[in-house]
């Protein structure tokens, strides 16, 4: 055993606790790699890989990665405008929500045309982190022209 069950999940049939359980039946060797890999992809949409399926718990809890899963992408990334964006980037800014993280980072930079990541270097990078400054950044176009 990897991890520590947690105690008596929530027996509603809410995403979060299916792909818990479809997790958990892996762990416990119920049904094969690819077999959970098709039942998360048809629970949450998310075409993810067996490596991190089975390696996730060197890095976060069992409830982070479901959250992760079933985290909501943001629609429309295209037509996000400067002021949802600033809103975005502080909302990025105050969650803890690491499944939210994700949707904001990876719709912000797609919407500005950046490597996945580059919203959290940005974050990061300054002290304090200003919103404003974080968009300016992020439209700035920094490719290289051959």
């Amino acid at each position: 055993m990897r991890r520590n069950k947690p105690s008596n999940l929530n027996s509603s049939p809410d995403l979060k606790t299916q792909v818990t359980a479809v997790v958990e039946s892996f762990e416990d060797e119920a049904i094969t790699e690819a077999e959970a890999l098709t039942q998360i992809r048809e629970l949450t949409g998310k075409q993810i890989d067996g490596d991190w399926l089975r390696t996730y718990w060197g890095s976060e809890s069992l409830e982070v990665f479901v959250e992760r899963l079933c985290a909501q992408e943001i629609p429309n990334y295209s037509l996000i405008t400067d002021s949802v964006a600033i809103d975005l980037i502080t909302e990025f800014l105050q969650t803890k929500s690491q499944g939210r993280r994700d949707s904001i980072d990876e719709a912000l930079t797609r919407r500005f045309g950046k490597p996945i990541g580059t919203l959290r270097h940005l974050v990061f990078k300054q002290e304090p982190a200003d919103p404003n400054a974080i968009l300016n950044e992020l439209k700035r176009d920094t490719r290289i022209y051959l």
